[in-house]
């Protein structure tokens, strides 16, 4: 087994002895492939230089034949041109108009453009609605909605919840199920009984109307050594709103809210979408 794995290092070794001593290839070079005779190599406009871009007038004229030895000879029997007579043009040319002859119009220029206007509905503010509320009971809403009618404020009720305060819970987090066991042992040995072990494990130490009792209970729990949190509690209940249409009148101004606030003091106005 020993000499197995030295002659597989021998081996490796030679691999890379001969790796080593292999010469590196040469990248290929590029070469350009040879143009057929009678047609132009492609050249970009960035390779063409100014001179070659524009040919210049003489090589122009001299590449101009002396003689067009393709011209049809002058027909003898064809009756001469008289010299006083006006050269007409050639074929496939139109002469000049007199400037004095037609006048040119004269060039327009094109009108800047316009951006389009506003609509109407982008220029107006938003309509507000408002809403007045919130009235614990129906009746109450029901009520207050006649009210508004006969002043001449058109209305919807509507119906909706809000949360609101219901005093101080006392209580220890969430923990695991041993850790809650102890700690109860240890509530019991100090004639605490007034707890409840809730879900997850949380233990419970008291609800309170009052915050100077909640913050009480948790003096008295903290010296213990346990680390206790005092926290509002809410309770959602639901409550009832009437939307009000614009008016002509503010209802802020109106004999009929001042009615309305005496009888429910703790009603409000709020500005509320029309959509």
């Amino acid at each position: 087994m020993r000499s197995l794995a030295w002659l597989l290092l021998l081996a490796n070794l030679g691999m890379l002895v001969w790796l080593l001593t292999q010469p590196y290839p040469q990248p290929e070079q590029y070469r350009a492939i040879p143009v057929p005779p009678g047609i132009e190599p492609l050249v970009l406009l960035s390779e063409r230089t100014p001179h070659a871009a524009a040919p210049s007038a003489s090589a122009s004229d001299m590449s101009a034949p002396a003689s067009d030895s393709s011209a049809p000879e002058a027909d003898p029997s064809a009756p001469a041109s008289d010299p006083s007579a006006p050269a007409s043009d050639p074929p496939g040319t139109t002469p000049p108009t007199d400037a004095t002859d037609e006048a040119a119009p004269p060039k327009v220029a094109a009108p800047a453009p316009v951006p389009p206007a506003a609509s109407q509905a982008e220029r107006a503010p938003p309509t507000t609605c408002h809403a007045v509320g919130p009235f614990t009971e129906p009746e109450a809403a029901r009520f207050a909605g006649a009210e508004l009618e006969a002043a001449g404020y058109r209305s919807q009720p509507r119906a909706g919840e809000v949360r609101q305060p219901s005093g101080y819970w006392v209580y220890l987090p969430a923990m695991p199920a041993a850790q809650a066991r102890r700690i109860v042992a240890e509530l019991d040995a100090h004639g605490m009984s007034d707890y409840f072990i809730g879900n997850q494990n949380y233990i419970s130490l008291g609800i309170f109307s009052d915050k100077s009792k909640a913050q009480a209970r948790l003096e008295q729990i903290r010296q213990l050594g346990f680390d206790a949190v005092l926290d509002q509690r809410y309770r959602t209940r639901k409550v009832y709103w009437i939307d009000l249409e614009p008016a002509a009148q503010p209802l802020l101004v109106s004999a009929v809210w001042t009615q309305l606030q005496q009888r429910y003091p703790d009603i409000r106005v709020q500005r509320v979408s029309c959509d």
